[in-house]
């Protein structure tokens, strides 16, 4: 039997039983969990005050019928699957003035557009696209967008390193198609080199305080998960910079592909993510 277990794809019943059953015969894990039920993260992140600021309205519904009250009240909100991975249940809803509701998503990475007129309508859409998932609610942020109206997000890489300390790895700037509500499947830039174009109007020393400001908001929110669920030794952290640099939090993934990575980052980049979990996997299975 392995030592440690290191879980890359799934959260189905098949990997819950073999995850149950290496938790019995005491196996370590890299990850606490094996994935993140979005609703009920934000519900628990809520409690920390350090982490607050960062939240977006972000709510739990039972029923599809439920988001109208908080697509009038909001204008723009994203609803989603609370368990999902790869953008695929996610929708973005717009509430037009005096001509009801304009939607989108994205199917991978075909954006499927819409318009329904009276949300009975808008509730039958969400129930073809949702099914049975529990989904959430979440305030759209005006994100800083570039080119014909591309929304721009970013995917930060922490991960824990051979001596078990939180090291930021990577943090790509990925850039959705055109009039897309996500930016997954898109184009992916280093940091260093985009940050400064996402805000033109910045000095070298605003855009390094930027920097600075992102590093302490990650590591906060990697401590803040921990608390809550245990130890991780590595998480996907999904954010947003709003047109005033305020810094927003979208989501977290347990079990991020990197693919942005691979993209915006050399070689050297793409090695270490990979091999941190391997050599933080020796070091928890030494402490054994």
């Amino acid at each position: 039997m392995p030592h440690v277990l290191y879980v890359r794809g799934g959260t189905g019943s098949g990997v819950s039983r073999v995850v149950k059953r290496f938790d019995k015969l005491g196996i370590k894990r890299i990850n606490a969990l094996t994935g993140f039920n979005k609703g009920e993260l934000f519900r628990d992140l809520q409690r920390d005050p350090d982490v607050q600021p960062y939240l977006p309205f972000t709510k739990t519904i039972d029923d599809p019928r439920e988001a109208r009250s908080y697509i009038q009240g909001l204008g723009n909100v994203y609803i989603k699957a609370c368990q999902g991975r790869r953008g695929m249940q996610v929708m973005q809803v717009v509430k037009v003035k005096h001509k009801g509701y304009r939607y989108s998503n994205s199917v991978i990475g075909n954006l499927v557009r819409g318009r329904a007129k009276y949300f009975n309508d808008m509730n039958k859409v969400l129930k073809r696209f949702f099914g049975d998932r529990k989904i959430l609610v979440q305030q759209g942020i005006d994100l800083v967008k570039v080119g014909n109206n591309r929304t721009v997000d970013l995917r930060a890489e922490l991960q824990r390193n051979e001596y078990g300390e939180i090291e930021i790895v990577a943090i790509p700037i990925r850039v959705g198609r055109k009039n897309s509500p996500i930016s997954t499947h898109g184009e992916a830039y280093h940091f260093d080199d985009y940050l400064p174009k996402l805000f033109p109007e910045y000095s070298i020393d605003e855009i390094s305080a930027l920097k600075q400001r992102i590093n302490e908001f990650l590591i906060k929110v990697y401590k803040s998960v921990e608390k809550c669920y245990g130890k991780f030794g590595e998480i996907g952290i999904d954010f947003g910079l709003d047109r005033k640099g305020g810094i927003w939090l979208i989501e977290c993934n347990a079990q991020s592909a990197k693919v942005s990575v691979g993209k915006a980052y050399g070689s050297r980049t793409v090695r270490r993510i990979y091999l941190n979990p391997l050599q933080y996997a020796k070091r928890l299975a030494r402490k054994g």
